[in-house]
């Protein structure tokens, strides 16, 4: 898919975002169903920056699991636990079999969330680089692949954004295997997908 529609499904997406944090977005990404009705997350042309200030694009995360969620450092309230979900996931893979996955959030604040504050937040969040990328882009990129995994998001006048709650996971290739919508759940779906993709 071209950028102009990217760009299109994001604007639709922010034109129709809701409110409400907790509130779940569908996704354009097939979750299940066969290979073939599926596309890669990274076939996207955005550009980023990671927490070290190095240069990225998505196709570089292929070859391994990668477990994605799009959150901001000064978020006091669903990003946290996003996060929490995040690093149970992370726990529950066996030690030996830990670094076949990634994980990965997204800024959607990129005004605020340079790499260095990335870098700041993920230290004081005690996430291992070794398998923790930080992503920061611009407005266009963090507005293609919010509407790609189907996160809405909308600034409020204090200064904060109201967001779905996605955790994606992704299989070595970039396509979906799973989503996780909303708050709450134990992650034991996601838990079940990520080890079933792995080696």
């Amino acid at each position: 898919m071209r950028r102009p529609a990217l760009l299109l499904l994001a604007i639709a997406a922010l034109l129709g975002a809701c409110a409400r944090p907790a509130a779940p977005a569908a996704t354009p990404v097939a979750a299940t169903g066969d290979a073939a009705e599926r596309w890669s997350l990274y076939d996207l042309p955005s550009a980023w920056r990671d927490q070290r200030g190095a240069a990225v694009r998505l196709p570089a995360l292929a070859g391994k699991v990668r477990v994605v969620a799009m959150v901001y450092t000064s978020c006091q309230a669903t990003c946290p636990l996003i996060v929490a979900d995040l690093k149970r996931i992370e726990a529950s893979i066996p030690a030996a079999r830990r670094d076949a996955v990634g994980f990965v959030l997204v800024s959607l604040d990129p005004a605020r969330d340079t790499p260095g504050r990335l870098a700041e937040w993920a230290a004081r969040t005690q996430l291992d680089p070794a398998r923790w990328t930080l992503l920061a882009g611009d407005d266009d990129s963090v507005r293609e692949l919010s509407a790609a995994l189907g996160v809405r998001y909308q600034a409020q006048a204090d200064g904060a954004l109201a967001h779905s709650n996605a955790i994606t996971v992704l299989d070595a290739t970039g396509a979906v295997a799973h989503q996780q919508l909303g708050l709450g759940d134990p992650a034991g779906a996601t838990i079940a997908a990520v080890r079933h993709l792995l080696p």
